[in-house]
């Protein structure tokens, strides 16, 4: 079911979001291509993202309003602005008060639709004919969902004040499709213009042999197109409203679990359809990325339930979920999948046999080795893992260091052989390239490290902190601190342990 190559390389996760640039938030121009020949300089293969998908108004990557279509903000100005459809002026506005350290996202956002709404006034005959052949199967619902939320002031679906709106009755449907046309069409070409956008970089990357690697939520938010238009694909009652939502128990990241609030699946239903959509979620993440990390991976087997009227995530329970059937469906239409499964968090040896079954290869995180659980200890990492320093919610390595207990961080130390100070960050952080380096030496197939560990950044750079809703998901890096990481070292050590891109 699943071919992942057998040879040894190293990656970056990177998230769109924090590459350099003027727009106040990575977008799939210059920057990027300029960041895949920084991996290629590095002697690193794979570029690991986070979800592209449109965000929701809570601005995580794991909550978003579509579970297929691109988020516009990633679009890059300089290509409306190539085609004559935006002028100078317009561009230098939208670039006015930007910050290269942290996403404004409500700025960006707005910014950037001002900017879209311009060049869509402006497109040629010819462009429309384009635009409107590009019509993959989500993409209707999609965009008639986009334009009743602006018409209801961005509000969620089951907030609209249009009692069949919400219920997706056709006739109220159709009435929407006729008042909303002009609207629709704009969101048709912004998908488009993002389509045609990602296949340039795409086509870059793959000329320089680097793999794309994306990430696909387990869970749609509960504000997104899906919810809205597949109502019967979720747990809901007569009225359309959630039974339970989803969470994660109590663990290291959160003593008192989370509820995440995402509306949980009607896994009896999606049997019956013979897991279409989870095909085609496939399917368009595949055509997207060279390979995919399926995030909560363990939800397949069993997930957490948390009733809707429960105050505390503490109060929910395990419930089976679909094993490995919609991996067979997958496997029966697409062939063999490039995925790794996010098999973090609390893990029993029913979710170690889904992996045996599906052949995907499981996650390694260096700090969990040290924090109690040893699968995670770089001499024990079977072929078959993807290994990290971290992921996007942990805190970098440097800021681990300070945090261990002085006895866990001796142990670290020795573990890792390093003897010099490890208070030292910044790019040439002796600590961090020690981590690295067992990282790289270890029996791990492939092995991805956190742009910030890279540069020895500390946990004010963490990209997410679980649990806590405020700031995360907004640090970027600048040009200049990317220039000061030495490349020729680890284009040196993925040479010597046999991970280099050749």
């Amino acid at each position: 079911m699943n071919n992942q190559e057998s040879r040894r390389s190293a990656g970056v996760l990177m998230p769109l979001t924090m590459l350099p640039g003027p727009f106040g938030i990575g977008v799939l121009g210059a920057e990027a291509r300029d960041f895949v020949d920084f991996l290629c300089e590095g002697g690193f293969s794979s570029w690991q993202m986070l979800p592209v998908e449109h965000l929701s108004v809570s601005f995580s990557p794991y909550k978003c309003v579509s579970a297929f279509a691109g988020d516009p903000m990633f679009i890059d100005p300089r290509w409306l602005l190539e085609q004559g459809w935006v002028t100078e002026a317009e561009l230098d506005a939208r670039c006015g008060g930007m910050d290269a350290y942290s996403v404004q996202y409500e700025l960006v956002f707005d910014k950037q639709m001002i900017l879209l709404r311009s060049a869509f006034a402006r497109l040629p005959g010819r462009i429309a004919e384009e635009y409107n052949a590009f019509n993959p199967f989500w993409l209707e619902d999609y965009a008639l969902y986009m334009a009743i939320r602006e018409q209801y002031n961005m509000q969620p679906w089951y907030a609209w004040p249009n009692e069949a709106l919400r219920r997706y009755e056709p006739e109220a449907l159709e009435r929407a499709r006729q008042e909303n046309r002009s609207m629709m069409a704009f969101y048709r070409f912004v998908q488009w213009a993002f389509d045609a956008q990602w296949r340039e970089l795409k086509q870059y990357a793959a000329r320089k042999g680097v793999a794309l690697i994306g990430d696909i939520p387990f869970y749609v938010s509960d504000d997104s197109a899906e919810v809205w238009s597949r109502r019967e694909m979720f747990d809901t009652d007569e009225n359309g409203m959630f039974r339970a939502v989803a969470g994660a128990p109590p663990d290291y990241f959160t003593p008192e679990g989370q509820c995440w609030g995402n509306p949980l699946y009607n896994w009896e239903y999606m049997e019956k359809e013979g897991y279409r959509w989870w095909i085609e979620r496939m399917r368009a993440a595949l055509s997207r990325f060279d390979s995919v990390r399926i995030d909560h991976f363990r939800g397949f087997e069993s997930f957490w339930y948390i009733p809707a009227d429960c105050l505390s995530a503490k109060e929910g329970k395990w419930v089976k979920g679909p094993g490995a059937k919609p991996f067979q469906a997958m496997a029966r239409e697409l062939g063999a999948m490039q995925v790794i499964a996010e098999d973090l968090g609390v893990i029993g040896p029913e979710v170690e046999t889904l992996l045996e079954e599906t052949g995907f290869p499981g996650m390694r995180v260096l700090q969990f080795g040290f924090l109690g659980d040893k699968r995670h200890l770089p001499h024990r990492y079977e072929e078959n893992k993807v290994a990290y320093t971290g992921t996007h919610d942990n805190t970098t390595l440097l800021a681990w260091m300070y945090e261990l207990q002085d006895e866990d961080r001796d142990k670290a130390l020795f573990y890792s052989g390093y003897e010099g100070d490890w208070r030292i960050g910044g790019p040439n952080c002796g600590v961090c390239r020690a981590w690295i380096r067992l990282l790289y030496l270890s029996k791990a197939r492939m092995v991805i490290m956190p742009i910030q560990d890279l540069l020895g950044f500390g946990g004010d750079t963490r990209t997410n902190v679980p649990g806590n809703p405020e700031g995360n998901w907004r640090f970027r890096i600048t040009r200049e601190a990317l220039a000061q990481i030495d490349l020729a070292y680890y284009r040196h050590l993925a040479a010597l342990t046999e991970r280099d891109a050749s």
